[in-house]
């Protein structure tokens, strides 16, 4: 009924290199669409195309979109940008960046309807010029590397940033309300302000993330949309793209196996359940685990 990811053929931490942009072009044309996340663990990180990537987690709604459509428009933004601000310091490189994506674009935060599945998918926040944080932080990274910024995402709890280093300092920007720069100091405010005072900030919070990070936490938010709408004809092919990503993580083949059992897929429930075991043998709820596990295999024996 669901496809799901062979873990057997799962690639590893580790294996990405460093490729020409031809070879980077020439895996991911040859692996698909349907491979396209397994092609990109092949590459190293600072290699994946982001926005692409973020398209290509949109596939999952929109079987037919044309991605190249939109890779081509934002050619496009990145093209006038360089030609107005190309040659500018970094501040006012910084503010075009704002006037543009926020002023002339009109890009906004989502707060009417935060939850809603379309604001992680890149191709309706392009559209409807509407996200949340983490989309809008994408298109973001996506116009200050374009300018040639050190710019990185930062995965702040709750509300995900753009930071981009200058001379002996950092900006901090959030995309989510109109590219407002900040301090340290002044994400400690709004930290306090997220939390309400109730958890203590720490520096921790405005660590970097790889774009790959940057994906895991696109589809883990589509993951907890859909857990919580039981949406699990969706919810599949997400886990199935977090266990690519996200290796080092069985609880993703843990919770892949869960909605496998739910769905009575018990063959692929039963694939997930062990593998999760040889990863995690130890894990706090193993025992659990064993248990829905033995409860399959004697159904595999009967029907046998």
């Amino acid at each position: 009924m669901y496809q799901s990811v062979d873990l057997k053929c799962k690639p590893q931490a580790g294996v990405s290199q460093n490729l020409s942009s031809s070879d980077v072009s020439f895996i991911l044309e040859q692996m698909g669409e349907e491979s396209y996340f397994e092609a990109m663990m092949l590459i190293a990180d600072e290699q994946v195309n982001l926005a692409e990537a973020a398209l290509q987690i949109a596939v999952l709604e929109y079987p037919d979109l044309n991605i190249k459509r939109y890779l081509d428009m934002l050619d496009v933004w990145h093209e006038t940008l360089r030609n107005e601000f190309g040659n500018q310091q970094l501040q006012e490189q910084v503010k075009g960046i704002n006037d543009f994506l926020f002023d002339r674009m009109h890009f906004t935060g989502n707060i009417e309807n935060y939850y809603d599945p379309k604001n992680s998918f890149l191709n309706e926040v392009i559209d409807r010029k509407t996200g949340i944080p983490i989309t809008l932080s994408i298109l973001y990274l996506e116009m200050a590397w374009h300018l040639g910024l050190q710019a990185s995402g930062i995965g702040f709890p709750g509300h995900f940033l753009v930071r981009i280093l200058t001379d002996g300092s950092a900006l901090y920007i959030d995309p989510y309300h109109s590219g407002r720069i900040m301090t340290v100091a002044e994400c400690r405010d709004f930290w306090d302000d997220l939390s309400e005072g109730e958890v203590a900030f720490q520096e921790s919070f405005l660590t970097t993330v790889t774009k790959r990070q940057i994906l895991s936490r696109m589809l883990r938010n589509l993951k907890g949309i859909y857990l919580e709408t039981k949406n699990y004809r969706k919810l599949i092919p997400v886990l199935d793209r977090l266990v690519i990503l996200c290796p080092d993580v069985p609880e993703e083949i843990r919770d892949r196996g869960i909605i496998h059992y739910q769905c009575k897929a018990y063959k692929l429930a039963q694939r997930d359940f062990e593998s999760f075991l040889s990863f995690a043998p130890d894990a706090e709820d193993a025992d659990v685990i064993r248990q829905h596990l033995e409860v399959l295999r004697d159904y595999a024996a009967k029907l046998n």
